[in-house]
């Protein structure tokens, strides 16, 4: 029962809660990492403040374009960023499953 316990079950508990727990913020930390790199919480957030402080009219119609094409740039870049790595998260999840899988449709298919 010992042999089970040490090489079966603790394997499952360690890839799917230790170590995917430390996968999981490093992808994390990635996404993170992009999302400040590229800056658009905070263009979002003074969408409406004037650039470089120039409160003329002209300062004011120029900033808002200019902050639009930043966010809507940024955000495409941050969801072309998150669909791999939410992939990447998936298959780190379904990996160890591959060989049970493949011993089932033998067993299956070949007997």
């Amino acid at each position: 029962m010992d042999f089970i316990k040490r090489y079966f079950i603790n394997f499952w508990i360690w890839w799917y809660v230790v170590n995917a727990r430390l996968i999981l913020l490093g992808l994390i930390g990635r996404w993170s990492f992009t999302l400040s790199f590229l800056n658009v919480v905070p263009m979002l957030r003074n969408l409406f403040v004037p650039l470089y402080q120039d409160y003329s009219r002209i300062g004011i119609f120029i900033s808002i374009p200019i902050r639009l094409v930043w966010i809507i740039t940024g955000t495409f870049f941050q969801f072309i960023i998150t669909i791999p790595l939410g992939i990447a998260f998936l298959v780190y999840l379904v990996l160890p499953l591959v060989p049970l899988w493949s011993i089932f449709t033998f067993i299956l298919y070949y007997q």
